[in-house]
């Protein structure tokens, strides 16, 4: 009897200390940051601008608070776009707005110019998900997503949030709607694909939430996005609504798991998408979730609890704007819950609009101060109630960084991924008297950065071929590469997107072929999803996927691969028979 108690109890114990563990594992940031913007309601730090600024406000003025326009680099001052959207600023007091392409120069001196208009500062927002560099020229470009979701340490991740965040703050930017938290379950894709984290619902939730908890502690809004989960479609929300037919089972554990998460751990705003989930709507109507009442105000706010900022996603998109006129688009998302209404495809007919709803008494006047109020804290957690113009001076210097580059670097480092590797072949080693071939396949048939680093530690012979030659060019090279000892196959120029991730049916059938004959090592620098487009690969003596062709991506991959740095990458999806996780670690050799 005492031996069974004892037993009980410490299978008791160790069951606990499991449970325990997976709760921290889970959830590792809950509670450790403490950011400004409280959603639910007033902070005493931030009541009394708001509340005197809220005086000041007509009803009307308080309605165009909820509008997010669109401004772009391309327009100037006189250009009729940018004239007309000056005037909507002025008629409209629209609360903030977005911007797109150009440079950090022009785009600081437009916030200025368009800061100066107003008497409560707007909100300037950025469609970032990998940085400023997904819309601006002339700034620090970082890996995608995907290439993120291949590191295991979530620490560089969250470091990377801190510095877009600074480099958001330095140019005026107070806004990214990232991090993309769909979960890339559906290799056919066209609009997720590498601005996802991966397939895996905890890796995607960690990794989102590292970069959502770091850009916060540099005092910007992020937004969860795109909610109830887009990573289950092939159809371009751009384009068309797409339809999520996963059950209200799969979305709760599957689709909806990162939401919980970020939710769980603070994130300031959420992201609705122009997506139909049947599973959520109580008739056959097809309602896109931006405008779902049911989504929104039901799901979002109701059942997960979520006070803070709620976002549409661009109202001008097909998936919502191809089925009612714009002002109705945006009257219908306030009527579903939201508080914050992006790009309605005429910002004064918005306006109207929804003063007319107001008039009417279709929506309240208390929603609307309600939501008004909400969006005037995140000014001041923003730090807009004490606004400063963004200072032109040293602007590219202050954002292009040494430790920027270097950040970069460290990513790929951490991310490139060894996914096959017959008889320890990598990292190569004890290769002199070997005969080593490197062949860069790729659009201009020319070499690049790993091939000219692999150069660095080996004497190689180098090929190269355009991956739209005709077949014959690679038959001839595979005849020249008869006899090598190892042969280093790097593909470059790929695509993240389907339907073939940039992969040839001539070079496909080059390197599948090859790898039946010779001892081949494949680097892949695209999506590792281009690997479901070979069908020799069991061949291949070893795999890399690099992820990302990038300068900074060929340099660490070459190094990895000939031992002067590890491999500590893993899988982030599923890519044919390799399965998400994969990642075989090595260890950089020392040389005496």
């Amino acid at each position: 009897m005492l031996k069974t108690t004892i037993t009980f109890i410490l299978r008791t114990l160790i069951f606990t200390a499991i449970m325990l563990a997976t709760v921290f594992w889970t959830f590792p940031f809950q509670g450790s940051y403490d950011f400004a913007f409280s959603p639910g309601g007033d902070t005493a730090a931030n009541s009394g601008w708001v509340d005197s600024v809220m005086k000041t406000m007509t009803p009307d003025e308080r309605i165009g608070q909820l509008l997010m326009l669109e401004l772009s680099g391309k327009w100037k001052p006189g250009d009729a776009l940018y004239d007309k959207l000056e005037k909507e600023v002025d008629i409209c007091h629209v609360g903030g707005v977005i911007f797109f392409y150009g440079g950090p120069a022009r785009e600081a001196a437009l916030i200025n110019r368009l800061q100066s208009r107003v008497r409560i500062p707007l909100m300037v927002a950025q469609d970032g998900e990998w940085g400023l560099s997904m819309r601006l020229d002339s700034v620090p470009a970082y890996p995608r997503n995907l290439c993120l979701g291949a590191v295991a340490d979530d620490g560089i991740v969250y470091e990377l949030g801190r510095e877009i965040g600074r480099e958001c703050r330095r140019l005026g930017v107070n806004i990214d709607f990232m991090p993309c938290v769909d979960i890339y379950d559906n290799p056919a894709n066209t609009v997720i694909a590498n601005r996802s984290f991966g397939s895996g619902p905890l890796n995607v939730a960690r990794k989102g939430c590292a970069m959502m908890l770091g850009m916060k502690d540099e005092g910007i809004v992020t937004t969860a996005k795109h909610f109830p989960g887009h990573g289950n479609t092939a159809v371009d929300s751009h384009e068309a609504l797409p339809v999520i037919n996963d059950s209200r089972e799969r979305l709760d554990t599957f689709d909806l798991y990162p939401f919980k998460y970020l939710i769980k751990n603070g994130v300031p705003g959420v992201m609705v998408g122009h997506l139909f989930v049947p599973a959520l709507e109580s008739n056959s109507t097809k309602v896109p979730s931006s405008i779902s009442k049911n989504v929104i105000d039901g799901l979002l706010k109701t059942e997960l609890g979520y006070g803070g900022l709620v976002f549409t996603d661009a109202l001008k998109m097909k998936g919502v704007s191809g089925s009612m006129e714009g002002g109705e688009v945006a009257v219908r998302a306030f009527e579903a819950g939201v508080d914050v209404l992006l790009m309605p495809p005429d910002g004064q007919k918005a306006y109207n609009a929804l003063v007319a709803a107001r008039n009417a008494g279709r929506i309240s006047q208390a929603d609307i101060d309600s939501r008004c109020r909400k969006i005037l804290q995140a000014k001041v957690a923003m730090g807009l109630h004490e606004y400063k113009p963004v200072a032109l001076e040293n602007i590219y210097d202050d954002l292009n960084t040494s430790y920027a580059a270097s950040l970069s670097r460290r990513i790929y480092e951490n991310a490139v991924t060894l996914v096959s590797n017959k008889d320890t072949l990598l990292p190569l080693r004890g290769m002199d008297g070997k005969r080593i071939a490197v062949v860069s396949i790729g659009k201009d048939a020319g070499y690049t950065e790993f091939e000219s680093v692999i150069e660095r530690y080996a004497q190689v012979t180098k090929f190269s071929l355009s991956k739209s030659a005709a077949a014959s060019a690679f038959t001839n090279l595979a005849a020249q590469l008869a006899g090598f000892d190892v042969v280093l196959v790097a593909f470059h120029d790929g695509s993240s997107y389907p339907s073939s991730f940039g992969a040839t049916a001539a070079m496909v059938s080059f390197i599948d072929n090859l790898a039946a004959k010779e001892r081949v090592v494949l680097s892949v620098f695209t999506s590792p999803l281009a690997l479901t487009k070979f069908k020799n690969l069991d061949k291949c003596s070893s795999i890399v996927v690099s992820y990302d062709d990038s300068p900074a991506s060929r340099e660490a991959t070459a190094h990895i691969v000939m031992g002067g740095k590890p491999f500590l990458g893993h899988l982030p999806v599923d890519a044919g028979v390799f399965k998400e996780g994969t990642g075989i670690h090595t260890k950089a050799i020392t040389i005496e």
